[in-house]
Formats: C-alpha cells, structure tokens, sequence
C-alpha cells in the first residue's frame, strides 16, 4: 500500500473551503460588514479588497487540500499586495481591529470563517 504524504485530509476536514465554496461577493460582504460594526471597526474598500482576494485564494487553493496552515495564505497576501507594502501594508490596515492579532486572524472573524492552524506568529513583533 502506497503511502499519500501529500493528501493528509481526512473526511470532512477542509473546513476552509466549505465555508467559502458557495459564498457569493455580497454575502460575504454583508457578513464582513456585520461582523466589522458589532467591532466597532471602521472598514473600507481597501480591507474588503484583501478579504476578496483572501476568500477567492481559498476557493481556487483548498478545494483539493486541507488549508489550515496560515503561512501560506499570508505569503499569498504579501505576494499579491506587494506592490502596496506587502506585510506592513496588511498588518496596517487589519492589526488595529480589537481583539485580535496579526492579519489572518481578523479576516477570519470578520467573514465568519474558521480559525487557522498558528494563526498568529509569537515571535514576530511589528518592527515597523
């Protein structure tokens, strides 16, 4: 029996891509914006265009593969917003929101996803 190192899924496990799969633009944008007022976070088109890119990122990337990790979806984002500052600009514009940290954590709550696997860097301080 061949061993499948790659496909570590089991059933029911791509948490990520049923909460996004059948999530239409305005759903999503009606839930961020819920979620952004019940916080007190004063949203704008600029963090709606990273959620956008984020949910979309999980729907073309989890559908085949458990996408708990949260590295690779934060080099997703500093890759396709590189040309605005990359990880200073995300961490600007999601790192004021009250009780959370970092940037993953924040879209996740505010779209109603769940949770990553290390979702926040212990040891990454915010140097700028």
């Amino acid at each position: 029996m061949m061993n499948n190192a790659e496909n570590t899924m089991h059933e029911g496990e791509n948490l990520i891509y049923d909460a996004v799969k059948d999530l239409t633009k305005d759903q999503l944008e009606q839930t961020v914006r819920k979620n952004a007022a019940a916080k007190n976070f004063a949203l704008n088109d600029e963090h709606m265009s990273v959620i956008h890119s984020l949910i979309e990122h999980y729907k073309q990337d989890c559908k085949t593969r458990d996408c708990l990790a949260a590295h690779e979806h934060m080099r997703f984002l500093e890759e396709a917003y590189e040309s605005k500052g990359g990880s200073k600009y995300l961490y600007m514009l999601f790192d004021a929101m009250p009780d959370t940290r970092g940037v993953l954590m924040p879209i996740h709550e505010l779209a109603g996803l769940p949770a990553l696997r290390l979702e926040t860097d212990e040891g990454f301080g915010t140097a700028f």
